[in-house]
C-alpha cells in the first residue's frame, strides 16, 4: 500500500487526528445500515477490499479521493464521514484558527459544521488546484449550494456545465451527477453547503 498517497498531517497533527478519529467506524456503520458488504463498497468505490478493511478498522489513513468515492457510494455528503458527535449545546463556535485543513493531492477541505447541531446540513470550505480531471463525479441525496471565494470553478453536469467566478454561486439538486473542475491557472476556493431532507412530508 502506498503510504505517500495518504492524507498528510498539518502543522498540528493532533487536530487533524481528531478530525479523522472514528471515520472508519462511521464508514462501517453506514455500510451496515445499507446492508452492503465490504467487498461491494470497495468494488463500487474502486478501493481495494483490504485497503477499506484497514480504514474501517483504523489501521490506515484514507485519502480524500478515497473518502469522496466512498461517500458517493454510500450516498452521503463527504462531511458526514468526518463527524458524528452526540448532540451538544444550542450553538457550537468553530474558530477559524482551530479548524484543521485536511489535504490530499489537488484538494484541501475544512469541515465547518458539526452534524450534532445541524443534522442534515453540512458546510465545508474547499481549495481545488487546477487539474485536467477535477474531482470525481458524485451524486447523493439532497441539495448543494456553492459559493466561489476566489478563482474559477466549473460545475459539470451530465448534459450541461456552468463556470463560476469569485462572488458567483450555484444551487442544484445533488441527485444530479456532477463534477467540479478548475478551468483557470489559479486554485479555486469555494464554500459548499448541502442539505438533506431527514423526513418525508406526510401525504395530505
Amino acid at each position: 500500500m502506498d503510504r505517500s498517497a495518504e492524507v498528510p498531517g498539518s502543522r498540528d497533527d493532533g487536530r487533524v487526528g481528531r478530525v479523522l478519529a472514528g471515520i472508519g467506524e462511521r464508514i462501517g456503520r453506514l455500510r451496515a445500515e445499507r446492508e452492503m458488504s465490504r467487498a461491494a463498497l470497495a468494488g463500487s468505490a474502486r478501493v481495494g477490499e483490504q485497503r477499506l478493511a484497514d480504514v474501517e478498522e483504523e489501521r490506515g489513513t484514507p485519502t480524500l479521493a478515497e473518502l469522496t468515492a466512498v461517500a458517493a457510494v454510500l450516498d452521503v455528503p463527504l462531511a458526514e464521514l468526518f463527524t458524528d458527535a452526540v448532540p451538544g449545546p444550542a450553538a457550537v463556535v468553530m474558530r477559524g484558527d482551530e479548524v484543521p485543513t485536511v489535504e490530499s493531492g489537488d484538494l484541501a477541505v475544512q469541515v465547518l459544521t458539526p452534524r450534532s447541531v445541524l443534522p442534515g446540513l453540512y458546510a465545508a470550505r474547499y481549495r481545488l488546484s487546477p487539474t485536467g480531471l477535477g474531482v470525481r463525479p458524485v451524486q447523493h441525496e439532497g441539495h448543494d449550494w456553492l459559493y466561489v471565494l476566489s478563482g474559477q470553478l466549473r460545475v459539470e453536469f451530465e448534459q450541461d456545465s456552468v463556470t463560476l467566478r469569485a462572488g458567483d454561486s450555484a444551487s442544484f439538486g445533488s441527485t444530479v451527477r456532477h463534477r467540479l473542475v478548475v478551468p483557470g491557472d489559479e486554485p479555486a476556493e469555494f464554500l459548499a453547503v448541502g442539505a438533506t431532507l431527514l423526513t418525508t412530508p406526510a401525504d395530505h
